[in-house]
């Protein structure tokens, strides 16, 4: 697992490069996969804005325990487009996508119940 910063894109770049995003995007696109492939993010930001994150995949049916993203291609179809989109704009956005998510979704210690918390009382089935 690695740690990235919500204040600096080039950590998140390193642990999820350009050319993995490409790829699994690529893969993600294919009819019905069972498969998703992208990032997860295990941890929330601390003090400083480091978060833990990882490439993953997930089954399609999983529930997800942590903030899992999956990239796709984000080109519009525009009839008349006399260009393709920029695939560097997918890639941007999706970076977007990881720093928004991990400042609202990740994981936080110190939210999840402990021992003697009242949402661990009661009949369990």
């Amino acid at each position: 697992m690695a740690t990235a910063s919500i204040h600096d894109r080039a950590l998140i770049e390193r642990v999820y490069p350009r050319d993995a995003y490409a790829g699994d995007a690529s893969e993600n696109e294919r009819r019905k996969p069972a498969v998703l492939k992208g990032v997860r993010i295990t941890a929330a930001p601390d003090e400083a804005g480091d978060f833990a994150i990882e490439r993953a995949t997930q089954q399609v049916g999983e529930v997800p325990g942590a903030v899992f993203l999956a990239p796709f291609r984000r080109a519009k179809a525009q009839e008349d487009a006399a260009t393709e989109p920029d695939p560097r704009q997918d890639y941007e956005a999706f970076l977007d996508e990881i720093i928004e998510a991990a400042q609202r979704f990740g994981y936080r210690a110190e939210a999840s119940p402990g021992p003697g918390d009242a949402r661990l009382r009661g009949p369990r089935q």
